[in-house]
């Protein structure tokens, strides 16, 4: 697949490092359509780190600067008040370099937990 550059504002690198939650990762994101726009003004005002999307549009990445879960988790939240819906799955940079067809979470994992308690 093609892709066109990847669009930052804060100088975002892809970092491999020696576990998938600690390497840079990616939302993929199928047929973003419109919401090209949104994701493209989050990334303008820093709510997003970087994106590409492939040239026929048909897929979208939103990447994070780590795939711990609280960072993916923050960016899953973005991309849902933005407007994306749907299922989605995130890949570290760290499987994609080996590449390894293994997805490191869904947004079902972060959307169907229940709330924590408060005390």
């Amino acid at each position: 697949m093609r892709w066109f550059p990847t669009t930052s504002e804060n100088a975002f690198q892809s970092m491999i490092t020696d576990s998938d939650q600690t390497s840079t990762g990616k939302w993929i994101i199928q047929c973003p359509g419109p919401l090209w726009e949104e994701i493209d003004a989050a990334l303008m005002d820093g709510r997003l780190d970087a994106a590409k999307k492939a040239r026929n549009h048909s897929i979208a990445l939103v990447y994070c600067r780590s795939s711990d879960e609280q960072t993916v988790a923050e960016t899953l939240a973005i991309l849902r008040e933005i407007g994306v819906e749907g299922d989605m799955r995130y890949k570290s940079d760290r499987a994609t370099d080996q590449r390894r067809d293994e997805y490191l979470y869904d947004s079902a994992d972060f959307e169907h937990r229940s709330a924590p308690l408060i005390r």
